[in-house]
């Protein structure tokens, strides 16, 4: 739970020594290391409101930890895995910070970062970088519309107890 711009000198660091400043992996490493707290919370809540008596029921039936796990508890989390997916996705697609700094060849550069460039010292070609934030915008749209039932199902389960 360190914020990123705490250790985004030292990450540098360690990306530059193990060569992979200017590849992909260098903005995919970092954002699991932010992103992965938040899950693990996430996740680790919805797991705790789902009652225990179902786990109890499958061992009494003679399921392994992992069977239980695998046949009841992860069919029960897909509505939090799908908000948890929707959570990351919007996350590492509106990062600007980590690609700045650890991509240094233009090509690789994300959508988001190019943004910036559509601006100039002195003038800004609004129409344009109007037309590329609707460009930007629009895989969050198609990940949510595709996510929608399941990420609302994930946002409100256990939000009523009853």
């Amino acid at each position: 739970m360190v914020p990123f711009q705490s250790i985004m000198i030292p990450l540098f660091y360690i990306l530059r020594d193990l060569g992979l400043l200017g590849t992909y992996w260098a903005m995919i490493l970092p954002s699991i290391v932010v992103g992965l707290p938040f899950g693990i919370f996430f996740m680790r809540a919805f797991f705790l409101r789902l009652p225990d008596e179902l786990a109890d029921a499958a061992k009494i039936d003679g399921a392994s930890e992992f069977a239980v796990f695998w046949r009841v508890m992860l069919p029960l989390s897909l509505p939090a895995i799908a908000a948890q997916v929707v959570f990351q996705f919007m996350a590492a697609w509106k990062e600007f910070l980590i690609p700045l700094i650890y991509m240094q060849r233009e090509e690789l550069r994300p959508l988001v970062l190019g943004l910036m460039f559509f601006r100039g010292k002195y003038t800004q070609n609004i129409p344009l970088t109007m037309a590329g934030a609707m460009i930007v915008m629009l895989p969050i749209l198609v990940i949510y519309i595709i996510f929608q039932r399941k990420f609302i199902q994930g946002m409100t389960a256990g939000a009523l107890k009853g």
